[in-house]
């Protein structure tokens, strides 16, 4: 059996095509036009890469902030559900998921079997996010690959006090006034970051295997400052942005009653 996931973020689309335990492909698509014709137009771009035609595909589901709006979806799932799936497919140990998001955090535990048991969510403040991330990058003129790296070659420790995004820009600032290096200045950032994360975090305990999703998890500042904050080790999938889309795709596949 084929199926398909797309998961509608807040900036962009991802998208899975799945053959029972074979991913067949994915992609990441920018949100640029209403949801409904982005989700129509990122679901050929799936198909033409993997050179399918939409009748190859036995279902479809959505998730994401806006997964109601898809009409070409078979069914919808939540964020919480399809991101605890993906993570399991990637690394059936895992109990903890943290997804970081463009506009939000969602912490999620889980069972043996990839279930949702328990979760928390922060989706009031940038702080934490990747918007936020990608608003430093703007202000310390590099691109968003460039931060990990760079703050990895830190060798002062400067700290950000603020918990708020807004704050923390101005922060930013005056530490840039006052001559702070670059590759301090993301690090700071960074352990802010896994601070606020690692804060929603306890808040419903750890239980390892931890795994980090959502596009923020390619940055490996973030990844060691996490830990260090956390003081577990966390794993990382390949691909770690398409983990919601892959688990509605899996969970597509799983509901036998789906229909259109």
């Amino acid at each position: 059996m084929i199926t398909a996931g797309l998961d509608i973020g807040h900036q962009s689309i991802k998208g899975v095509l799945l053959d029972n335990r074979k991913i067949l492909g994915h992609m990441t698509l920018q949100l640029a036009e209403e949801v409904d014709s982005a989700a129509k137009v990122a679901f050929q771009a799936l198909l033409s890469r993997a050179k399918m035609r939409p009748g190859q595909v036995d279902r479809l589901f959505a998730t994401g902030v806006e997964r109601e709006k898809v009409s070409i979806a078979h069914g919808h799932r939540t964020e919480m559900s399809c991101h605890l799936r993906g993570a399991h497919w990637f690394f059936p140990a895992v109990r903890t998921v943290i997804d970081t998001g463009a506009e939000g955090i969602r912490i999620l535990r889980g069972d043996g079997e990839g279930n949702l048991a328990h979760f928390a969510l922060n989706d009031r403040c940038a702080a934490g996010t990747g918007i936020f991330l990608e608003t430093v990058a703007i202000m310390m003129r590099i691109t968003l690959a460039e931060m990990g790296p760079l703050s990895l070659r830190s060798s002062r420790e400067i700290f950000l006090t603020s918990t708020c995004a807004v704050f923390g820009e101005s922060e930013i600032v005056g530490q840039i006034h006052r001559g702070a290096l670059r590759e301090d200045i993301l690090r700071a950032v960074h352990e802010s970051v896994a601070s606020k994360i690692a804060f929603l975090t306890r808040r419903i305990g750890i239980e390892p295997e931890v795994i980090l999703t959502g596009g923020v998890a390619r940055n490996q500042g973030v990844v060691d400052a996490l830990m260090r904050n956390l003081g577990v080790k966390i794993r990382v999938p390949e691909n770690p942005e398409i983990a919601g889309a892959l688990g509605a795709a899996i969970l597509a596949q799983n509901s036998a009653g789906a229909k259109r």
